[in-house]
């Protein structure tokens, strides 16, 4: 081994360390396409609010943007408490979503926990 100013030099480790038959960890599903939980019913409502906005505004919705739009008006505004539920229930019904539970995690419901787990 050489020796450069008194001191030896860095060896050099290319070996990575793996277990034989080890595997990279992989999170077992929640639910199923029938049957999704809470964090995928959000991620199909969004969606398909996403595309209703589109449809509507020729645009994708920015950050400020309401999801929940009063359909009768020319840009995003607000919607009514009582058409943000018709707007969820359509989309709950269109993606098989369970209406119940999302109202429930968006705090519309008459059961609504707040910081509820999404899975």
């Amino acid at each position: 081994m050489e020796v450069f100013q008194g001191r030896r030099p860095m060896k050099k480790s290319l070996r990575l360390e793996t277990l034989p038959g080890r595997r990279p960890l992989r999170r077992a599903s929640c639910c199923t396409h029938d049957s999704p939980c809470v964090r995928c019913s959000m991620i199909r409502l969004t969606s398909h609010r996403f595309a209703i906005f589109h449809e509507k505004f020729g645009r994708l919705p920015e950050v400020n943007d309401e999801l929940f739009f009063d359909d009768t008006q020319s840009r995003p505004i607000r919607a009514s408490e009582g058409e943000i539920r018709n707007q969820i229930f359509a989309a709950a019904e269109a993606n098989g979503l369970n209406f119940s539970t999302l109202m429930s995690y968006l705090g519309l419901g008459a059961d609504a926990v707040e910081g509820k787990p999404l899975c």
